[in-house]
């Protein structure tokens, strides 16, 4: 029961993020779907073997895919206890565009080369809604992420607000980071959590660059003065990221 209603909660949340107007119809933020796999690598298996698939799949896309989907794969970097040894993660443009594309990769017997070369302990499907992107994707870098809860109290207004305010001052500032919001929805019990935020940088350089400019500018200040009495959220893993394969999510 617990899980059913944090996933009540998050689609509430997701939905719920844009502001009321005159028609009384809500303006539905950008979102779109996320899925993500945690694996680990068969015995004699490693990143090279998989990455030898996935130029496989990424040709088979460009042939046959119908609908836009980017895949990533996830190494752990900062971690407390290692679950797995890479993620694979799956953007697509909306939630319809995401069963398309797992529907057209089921057709196929690609699944059985990734499996061949790791052994997936859950799959997962999540909602991104975009909160700040000026600088546009990069094929590679590190993700940062944090588990947040709204306090009790939280309107997805002022949530909005303070999300406005931050990104004035992140730009204000010079930060290149890119925010973006992953609510959970199926395949994983989100431990009291309404939404991960992802924090993605071209490199550890660019993401220690962007780090030093929000401590030098009181960013951990104005970050309490915004979400203090808001959200609770608790830093998370890091990994590396690559690009490898698919493409046309907007």
């Amino acid at each position: 029961m617990r899980y059913f209603n944090n996933l009540v909660t998050s689609l509430v949340i997701l939905f719920s993020a844009g502001s009321a107007v005159a028609d009384d119809h809500l303006q539905v933020p950008e979102y779109g779907g996320v899925e993500t796999f945690a694996c680990s690598f068969n015995e004699g298996k490693d990143m090279d073997d998989l990455l030898k698939v996935t130029k496989k799949w990424d040709k088979w896309f460009d042939k046959n895919s119908t609908v836009g989907y980017t895949g990533l794969v996830l190494t752990p970097y900062y971690y407390d206890a290692l679950e797995a040894d890479v993620y694979w993660v799956g953007f697509s443009s909306s939630l319809e565009d995401q069963a398309v594309a797992q529907t057209e990769f089921l057709a196929t017997d690609l699944s059985a080369d990734f499996y061949d070369v790791y052994t997936c302990e859950s799959h997962a499907q999540l909602a991104w809604v975009r909160i700040r992107d000026e600088v546009g994707p990069s094929a590679d870098g590190v993700v940062d992420f944090s588990a947040c809860a709204m306090l009790p109290g939280t309107t997805q207004q002022a949530l909005s607000t303070a999300d406005e305010k931050m990104n004035a001052f992140l730009t204000e500032i010079g930060s290149t980071a890119r925010i973006y919001r992953w609510y959970p929805m199926q395949g994983g019990e989100a431990n009291g959590a309404d939404f991960y935020q992802a924090g993605w940088s071209s490199s550890l350089q660019e993401k220690g660059a962007n780090a030093d400019k929000f401590v030098r500018a009181g960013g951990p200040l104005v970050q309490t003065s915004l979400y203090g009495e808001l959200l609770s959220c608790n830093n998370g893993p890091s990994a590396t990221y690559l690009e490898v394969g698919g493409g046309n999510v907007e």
